[in-house]
């Protein structure tokens, strides 16, 4: 099911878009590019120092985001940035059709199915800390759970609010707490899933996603004024 093929993935762009994408994203969040204002690539290459081919993929990135709006003829516009508590409202959503989506997915899941989710979660335990997508590995291995509810348009919808939070964590370094404490939950949804315990499932999803939340605050924090 290729749920994200229309989307950029951070994984398969070069580190000179990342470097863009980063350096755009902290001026929207910082107000250093207000609401309304247009980014023109001749300007941005100048100011940045970066190409025009990585600056076009970061503002891809930051449309998919809602950080800024592609529009017609007149190229990239900045977004108004979500506050807190509308990222707080993103996250009700998101557990709201989440735990569904897994409780479907467990009805639904073969052994076969859980063990590749388990594959998945060894490679995020075994990545180390080096490891510069871990956001993106975590969302991958949602997206598989959900994947196996058999229910594409609500899975669409999971993945669009993901979008939004994506512009607050996919650059972000995680500390080795919290990779540990998301890799020893999705091992606990790996084992509800192999019981078919739903209690257990939805309690460790709702608490591994909200985690999420936390660290999107923090990030919020760092460019409050």
């Amino acid at each position: 099911m290729g749920i994200m093929k229309n989307r950029a993935e951070p994984e398969g762009i070069a580190t000179k878009s990342l470097v863009a994408y980063k350096m755009i994203r902290d001026m929207i969040l910082s107000g250093a590019a207000l609401p309304g204002t247009r980014l023109i690539l001749v300007e941005l290459e100048r100011k940045l120092g970066v190409g025009r081919g990585p600056i076009r993929d970061a503002l891809l990135l930051l449309g998919q985001s809602g950080l800024v709006q592609i529009v017609p003829y007149k190229g990239a516009v900045v977004m108004l940035p979500p506050s807190y508590r509308e990222m707080e409202l993103i996250y009700t959503q998101r557990c709201q059709l989440e735990l569904v989506l897994a409780a479907e997915a467990m009805a639904q899941a073969t052994l076969e199915d859980v063990s590749a989710l388990e594959e998945m979660a060894d490679k995020m335990t075994a990545s180390g800390t080096e490891e510069q997508y871990f956001f993106h590995m975590d969302r991958n291995f949602h997206r598989r759970l959900y994947e196996l509810s058999r229910m594409p348009h609500l899975v669409s919808i999971v993945e669009h609010l993901m979008d939004f939070v994506q512009a607050f964590l996919t650059l972000r370094a995680y500390s080795a707490v919290h990779r540990e404490l998301f890799n020893k939950q999705h091992a606990m949804i790996i084992d509800a899933l192999r019981r078919k315990d739903e209690t257990d499932l939805l309690s460790t999803l709702e608490n591994n996603i909200m985690v999420g939340l936390d660290l999107v605050r923090e990030e919020l924090a760092r460019f409050s004024h």
